[in-house]
């Protein structure tokens, strides 16, 4: 089974805009361990380690919410859904409510559910997306304890991002969303590729609902590739993370290469002059004068260079 990555979730984030300001009515999960948020009158769909997408599917819940369920019941029910948002280089979207609680839905590794805690100083309002690597508030309840990379996932912990990996998205050109269809009409692979074949949909939630409704119990061989298949789609994103880090130093060290480069050659051409005068028997002085006018100056054997 394909899992979301995260330019999946850019293109799903713009879908969810439409639960901005409205109200959190209802939160249910179902015996295989899906979330159903009713936002409005949308229902938003979390499967950890998988998914994020609206979804019209009909899931049954179970017959009574868990502790956790309950908690998130709770705290959220009622309140509106202010802001969402994807935390940059990350598989991590974050709804934020109008009394400022944060609810994390990480979908690497295995996935997790956070609900953290208000964080002023953290607050965006800017429409950018989040900086990944920042600090947030305490978690106040969340799916999964977590100890991995440098960071805790516990009960009154400080939330943290993990160590950044980032990505750089590749969007094609021409963007429509497709799922893939074998010759017996099974879904094996979605897409927002105009170029790729298979069924059409008006919107990314639709064509991922659509896949994702469509699928059978994998093997465990099938379980297996697809854990293979997992760590390289990670692997690929952290490379490409590397690639964009290095493009990104490659070019500051242009820019310094330049930059000295100008400075050698101005240089060069103030030596010449400091020369020529002391050739045709200026004074000490009029090499001072003629150099501070060309922003530099002697002292001693030395010439320097200012700004």
């Amino acid at each position: 089974m394909q899992k979301m990555s995260g330019a999946d979730l850019g293109l799903v984030l713009a879908e969810l805009a439409l639960l901005q300001g409205k109200r959190i009515a209802k939160i249910r999960r179902t015996q295989e361990g899906i979330f159903i948020f009713k936002i409005g009158s949308e229902e938003l769909l979390f499967q950890p380690g998988v998914r994020l997408h609206l979804t019209r599917q009909a899931l049954q819940a179970t017959d009574a919410p868990d502790g956790f369920v309950g908690f998130l019941r709770k705290a959220l029910e009622g309140k509106t859904a202010q802001e969402i948002k994807q935390v940059q280089g990350e598989r991590i979207v974050e709804i934020t409510t109008r009394s400022k609680e944060r609810l994390v839905f990480e979908l690497f590794g295995k996935g997790n559910l956070i609900l953290v805690g208000e964080d002023s100083h953290r607050a965006s309002h800017d429409g950018a997306p989040l900086p990944a690597g920042k600090e947030g508030g305490n978690i106040y309840a969340c799916l999964l304890h977590d100890e991995a990379g440098g960071r805790k996932v516990a009960r009154g912990e400080k939330y943290e991002y993990p160590k950044a990996q980032p990505y750089a998205a590749k969007v094609p050109s021409e963007v429509a969303f497709s799922v893939k269809e074998n010759e017996k009409g099974e879904p094996t692979g979605f897409s927002y590729d105009a170029s790729q074949a298979g069924r059409k949909f008006a919107t990314f939630c639709e064509a991922l609902d659509y896949y994702y409704a469509n699928q059978r119990e994998e093997s465990d061989g099938q379980k297996a590739a697809a854990g293979r298949m997992e760590k390289l789609r990670e692997r690929l994103e952290s490379q490409e993370g590397a690639l964009a880090r290095i493009e990104a130093e490659r070019l500051e060290a242009r820019k310094a290469a330049d930059e000295i480069s100008a400075d050698f050659e101005r240089l060069e051409g103030l030596l010449a002059l400091v020369r020529k005068m002391k050739k045709d028997g200026a004074s000490e002085e009029e090499i001072n004068r003629a150099v501070a006018a060309q922003k530099a100056r002697v002292e001693g054997a030395q010439l320097q260079v200012g700004p």
